[in-house]
């Protein structure tokens, strides 16, 4: 009986026999399983995003994951009988409430000084909106008082230097503490990659121009609220279109 040697098998069996060694050779470079059947390389399955979430306060919503809440505490958030300042702490905690786990957050308090929110290890960035984390702001925000004077920039600046989505601003400062010029044009650079959303506690005689300009320019909204949660006479209610811990008491180091 004749021996054939490996040159000797037939065609077909050869050719069987290369592929198994090609592809026993190629697999540990990840050459194999790249391939398709029809021999190009699979595209990686696409990552779906979470998409966005729709809050607000008091009337003006925005969609986003990113959200930043800048609220005044300056002394005369405690007049009369405190209701400013409760009325802001109650909206400011149902919206964190809406956020879900995906959706991350952080809060500014401010006067003539930042008062921030910030988890343990979390200081000067966002945090997921977790179970945990909304408990944590909910107790911050609840601990905080009203004192001081109003000092809008700082505030504005550290929560545009976060890169949120959504910047939301409630204030019930006089006209006298609106931005300067100067203040304008440089919080307009800051947060042109977010959209600045400014409601103002009061009548049309607290109106700041120019905090109202900054919304404008950050593809926002700017609303007049009196105590009773209603728009000031004239004031037209302003939405976005539909597609469209640890505590600390310390002036926040973010851009300074």
């Amino acid at each position: 009986m004749r021996h054939r040697s490996g040159d000797d098998r037939p065609p077909t069996a050869r050719r069987r026999w290369l592929v198994t060694v090609v592809a026993a050779a190629a697999a540990p470079w990840g050459v194999a399983s790249s391939m398709s059947a029809s021999g190009q390389a699979p595209k990686p399955p696409a990552i779906k995003s979470p998409g966005g979430i729709r809050t607000g306060i008091f009337g003006l919503e925005a969609k986003g994951n990113r959200f930043v809440y800048v609220f005044d505490r300056s002394a005369s958030m405690a007049e009369p009988a405190g209701r400013p300042l409760a009325a802001a702490k109650q909206e400011l905690i149902r919206s964190i409430d809406e956020l879900g786990d995906v959706q991350q957050f952080y809060v500014i308090f401010y006067n003539d000084r930042l008062h921030v929110f910030s988890p343990a290890g979390s200081r000067g960035r966002l945090v997921f909106a977790t179970e945990e984390n909304r408990r944590a702001a909910r107790r911050f925000v609840e601990g905080v008082r009203a004192d001081g004077g109003t000092r809008h920039a700082e505030a504005l600046a550290a929560a545009f230097r976060l890169a949120p989505d959504v910047v939301f601003l409630l204030t019930d400062a006089d006209a006298k503490d609106d931005l300067t010029d100067a203040e304008l044009e440089r919080l307009s650079r800051l947060g042109s990659g977010s959209r600045c959303m400014v409601v103002q506690f009061g009548d049309e005689s607290r109106r700041s121009p120019l905090l109202a300009e900054l919304a404008a320019r950050c593809g926002g909204a700017y609303r007049i609220l009196n105590l009773e949660g209603e728009p000031a006479a004239g004031e037209p209610v302003a939405r976005e279109p539909a597609e469209a811990a640890d505590e600390a008491d310390t002036e926040d180091q973010l851009g300074r």
